[in-house]
């Protein structure tokens, strides 16, 4: 157990590293930089060449990529985000309520649809190709296969416009305490629910499955177990064993895949500010934003495989 510990986490290090270096030469490789965002056109032809590359020294924009990918890594190996290259402002002070919001909307969403795909996940695994399940199995592809932000616009046309139950777009301030933000986010937070609901719902459904199938359920059934206790005591942690990472690497990807939705409603997410620094080419910004979801999902994912191992005896084993 301590040496599969000590590899997971070892290869969870070695990923964020690799991430990282990509994140760094991707956007080193985007045409222009913060300057040629800051400066006007106008002002670049009329500025003297010396005066233009004393600007560039000044921000550091002129270095080699290897020393400032050298910088970077050694700065995020002291959870040392950078600043900002024309405000000088920290990167983690920007991101900091943004990423914060973006962590709530998607807790709250998992919140809710955790236990209600495991209600219809296990209730159509256990209705087994009869109408409950081709009702539950049907909602769920259709849940799943619109785009969240053609569910997004039809709630606000619906809730929103029509009907006036909800406010069609986010009012509440970044910094606002998250309270308020959930009180002023209902169809953000619907609307998310509706493809992760329907997402963990077939996930789990087909484990269930394999599980109420397999031959530990029908001996347990022969022992005279009730039916209850063999779907909810033992059928269910054996189908979730094969999906936690599923699992757990979707709910990583609610916070870094969530930013048309937050865009749809105008939420005070990463979204939102990272559309603002690819605009400005804050290029720190953008890495800060890449680098903390990959972080998520990296964090997440060796969390299922944690799970894996203390819930299934032959992985520590193996």
């Amino acid at each position: 157990m301590l040496k599969a510990l000590i590899r997971r986490v070892t290869l969870s290090l070695l990923t964020l590293v690799m991430l990282a270096t990509f994140v760094f030469l991707a956007t080193e490789v985007l045409p222009g930089d913060a300057l040629d965002v800051t400066l006007s056109a106008d002002e670049m032809s009329a500025m003297p060449p010396q005066r233009l590359a004393a600007m560039k020294t000044e921000l550091g924009l002129d270095r080699p990529v290897a020393i400032r990918l050298g910088e970077f890594l050694w700065g995020l190996a002291h959870f040392d985000l950078g600043r900002t290259l024309i405000s000088k402002v920290a990167v983690s002070q920007i991101i900091a309520y943004p990423m914060r919001n973006s962590l709530l909307l998607a807790a709250t969403t998992l919140l809710f649809a955790l236990p209600l795909a495991v209600l219809l996940g296990v209730s159509a695994a256990y209705a087994h190709r009869r109408s409950t399940d081709t009702w539950v199995s049907t909602l769920s592809l259709i849940g799943y296969s619109v785009p969240e932000f053609v569910t997004g616009t039809f709630l606000v046309m619906w809730l929103a416009v029509s009907w006036a139950w909800f406010p069609a777009t986010i009012t509440s301030d970044t910094r606002g305490s998250a309270i308020n933000l959930l009180q002023a986010s209902p169809l953000v937070v619907l609307t998310l629910l509706i493809g992760s609901i329907a997402y963990l719902t077939r996930l789990l459904r087909v484990g269930m499955v394999d599980a109420l199938s397999s031959d530990f359920v029908e001996r347990l059934r022969l022992t005279g177990i009730p039916e209850w206790r063999i779907v909810w005591r033992h059928a269910l942690p054996a189908a979730a064993i094969p999906t936690l990472s599923a699992m757990a690497l979707y709910a990583a990807a609610l916070v870094s895949g969530i930013v048309v939705v937050e865009l749809v409603f105008s939420y005070p997410g990463v979204g939102q500010e990272l559309v603002r620094a690819i605009s400005k080419r804050e290029v720190h910004v953008i890495q800060a934003i890449a680098i903390t979801s990959a972080a998520i999902v990296v964090t997440m994912n060796f969390l299922a495989d944690i799970a894996i191992l203390a819930l299934d005896p032959r992985t520590r084993q193996s």
